[in-house]
């Protein structure tokens, strides 16, 4: 350990004078509250959106493939064209509806989006294993007040060009009641086997949307690029980021602009390091002096309180990010920060897990080293201008 080191290490642990050292322990608390409030900020913001990808991207595909102003024409043939795309683990076929659903609580009837898929996806997809063969929503089970063995009426329009304008109806029994998390799917959909949904739209063989599940290391862009080449441009492709790309960038906007603003806590709370150190050198000016005396360097001086300075940020900084990282283990370990359905209906998700990652934890702790060691120049600079024999006389 280098003098400069010793020496400031020496003035943190021991410091002679009570002000001094009260003045120290607040401004290490005070960084300590501000890197722990950075630290759950983003690890709200971060799991947050992380949930919300994976909710989206549990119950449908990375990619879309589906014909302009009506079903695919040919979908087995379609099928096989997509399937046969480089990057490509799965494709399936989806029939989606708008419906209304009764219920002998519920005649008024309720509108939600029906959505006919495979049964076989459920073996590769934990939550449509949850939402498929008759379940409802919890929020949807209540509002039609239904319990596992009820009944109810689906009915969707007849827009098939047979001749008949009366709505096809059909009636399904409730298996169970889920509770996904998402509460998109959780309210306002209804999913069931594709064949099912076939014969209520009296739509056999027929889906209006291909739903692509990429391969493992697959890049999204060139799959994408992939199935227009082997489709002939025949049909329209987008992914999961076109249609969500709103609501993430707002999310990412919201997220720099929450690091900003309590970043100025940290900031602010570099205050309290320049009055520790201001302090710290007013109380040590005898011991300045007698070290320039014996020939000590400016330099050794300033490196001193630049260590000083740089220790109290330190800590503050390990403290903050454990105790913040421990927290956001405790809320995401019980699920703390839950909601009821009229906020879930605004944020989508009934809970938020709070997730650190590294990444963020290294910008944190680099953002809150460098105010930490910017606020010790000055202090450092000053203590290096003292006049030894100011000091001593002055003693």
């Amino acid at each position: 350990m280098s003098l400069s080191r010793r020496i400031a290490w020496r003035y943190l642990r021991r410091p002679s004078d009570r002000l001094v050292s009260a003045v120290g322990l607040v401004s290490i608390f005070g960084l300590v509250i501000g890197v722990m409030a950075l630290v759950i900020s983003m690890a709200l913001m971060t799991g947050y959106r992380d949930d919300l990808q994976k909710k989206l991207l549990g119950g449908n595909a990375e990619v879309f493939v589906y014909a302009v102003g009506g079903p695919i024409s040919d979908t087995k043939a379609a099928l096989g064209l997509v399937r046969s795309t480089a990057g490509v683990a799965e494709a399936w076929p989806v029939l989606y509806q708008h419906a209304v659903v009764t219920t002998e609580k519920s005649s008024i009837g309720t509108e939600v989006m029906l959505k006919g898929v495979e049964p076989s996806r459920a073996k590769t997809a934990p939550m449509l294993a949850k939402v498929l063969g008759g379940h409802v929503g919890k929020y949807l089970a209540a509002r039609l007040g239904v319990v596992p063995g009820s009944s109810l009426s689906v009915t969707v329009p007849n827009d098939r060009g047979n001749g008949s304008f009366l709505p096809r109806s059909g009636s399904f029994v409730v298996t169970n009641v889920y509770a996904t998390g998402f509460y998109e799917y959780d309210a306002r959909w209804l999913f069931v086997d594709l064949s099912d949904a076939e014969r209520l739209l009296a739509a056999p063989g027929t889906a209006n949307l291909l739903e692509v599940k990429l391969a493992p290391g697959a890049n999204l862009d060139d799959v994408i690029a992939g199935i227009g080449r082997r489709t002939d441009h025949h049909y329209a492709v987008s992914d999961w980021r076109d249609i969500n790309q709103q609501l993430f960038s707002m999310l990412r906007l919201q997220q720099i602009a929450l690091f900003i603003i309590i970043g100025l806590i940290v900031f602010v709370s570099t205050f309290n390091i320049v009055s520790t150190l201001i302090m710290t050198v007013h109380e040590k000016r005898k011991e300045i002096g007698i070290l320039t005396s014996m020939g000590a360097e400016k330099k050794l001086v300033r490196r001193i309180f630049l260590w000083y300075g740089t220790m109290v940020g330190f800590a503050g900084t390990a403290t903050g990010i454990v105790v913040g990282a421990a927290i956001c283990w405790v809320i995401t370990r019980y699920q703390l920060v839950s909601f009821g359905p009229e906020i879930a209906e605004v944020y989508f998700v009934s809970s938020i897990p709070f997730i650190t990652r590294a990444r963020d934890l290294l910008v944190i702790a680099g953002f809150s080293l460098l105010v930490s060691f910017l606020a010790t120049i000055v202090p450092s600079a000053r203590a290096a201008r003292l006049n030894p024999v100011e000091a001593l006389r002055h003693e």
